[in-house]
């Protein structure tokens, strides 16, 4: 019978140092989130300017700590100061990384204005996320590097030139393009059941225009092999060529675009941004053709 009884109190005690010991682990977790950082912190503040965006994560890690666990009174306004001081030597590091890459696109005869986190070079915007180490480079809205280049002078602008190469020195045969785009326009029609002259998506335009351009082996086959890609960026350029050099009729009939709504504007399956300069442009969310006066 003790026998017995020692052997209930025993499992009941396995069960209950359990409980204990769930508890305890969990206050460590919660501890280790705070103290990790807290480390982190305090090896960046050696060099904060260099270790600028580790003193950013960390203060990040320490903005957000465990709702159970009991910190000092102070530790909110700490934190505060933490803060106010990664900011201030990130805006340091945005500075001077801004302040090399200027000097090297200047090396290399370009000009590159716009603030440490916009910068713009011709029609081009070049966006610095020192938080997240890395620079983003788009064309009316969109981008044109495959991923994000790294936090690196000499990468960056060797991936400008590659996209300015990309897109603007493409040998483009605009009339042929606008041809193109006018076959575009009447499948889209087709689809939709629409009469000539009603407006089409220019998204769905877009996409039919993709299926226009693909040489006769991707329509015979369709393979990955055969098909030719025309990105986002480099339709919008060439829309951008078209209104430029003012060649917006084809066989009397005149390319018109409709602009977008505001609520229209910021949806991309709807509409599409039409630049004019690198911050300047249009969304467009229909295009049309009409016949020429005198047609």
């Amino acid at each position: 019978m003790n026998e017995s009884n020692d052997v209930r109190d025993a499992d009941e005690l396995s069960s209950d140092l359990g409980e204990v010991r769930k508890q305890l682990a969990g206050e460590v977790r919660a501890r280790n989130a705070v103290i990790k950082p807290l480390e982190r912190a305090m090896r960046a503040l050696k060099d904060p300017h260099r270790n600028a965006v580790a003193l950013y994560e960390a203060c990040a890690a320490l903005e957000r700590p465990p709702e159970e666990l009991a910190l000092p009174k102070s530790y909110k306004s700490l934190i505060g100061g933490l803060r106010a001081l990664s900011d201030a030597k990130l805006s340091e590091l945005e500075f001077t990384f801004a302040r090399d890459l200027r000097a090297a696109f200047k090396e290399k005869g370009l000009k590159l204005g716009g603030s440490p986190t916009e910068l713009i070079a011709d029609l081009f915007v070049i966006t610095v996320d020192m938080r997240k180490k890395q620079v983003h480079i788009t064309f009316s809205r969109q981008p044109v590097t495959k991923r994000a280049t790294k936090l690196d002078v000499d990468q960056v602008v060797n991936a400008y030139e590659r996209a300015r190469k990309e897109v603007c020195e493409r040998n483009v045969d605009l009339a042929a393009l606008l041809a193109e785009l006018f076959e575009a326009y009447q499948r889209t029609l087709k689809l939709a059941d629409k009469q000539f002259g009603t407006r089409a998506g220019i998204v769905d335009c877009y996409r039919e225009l993709v299926v226009v351009r693909q040489p006769l082996s991707f329509r015979r086959t369709p393979s990955k092999q055969s098909f030719i890609d025309y990105p986002k960026a480099h339709f919008t350029y060439d829309m951008l060529e078209l209104r430029r050099q003012h060649k917006l009729v084809h066989e009397g009939y005149r390319l018109n675009l409709g602009t977008a709504t505001i609520d229209v504007g910021a949806d991309s399956t709807r509409a599409l941004f039409l630049a004019t300069g690198a911050n300047e442009g249009q969304f467009i969310k229909d295009i049309y053709f009409t016949p020429e006066k005198g047609k």
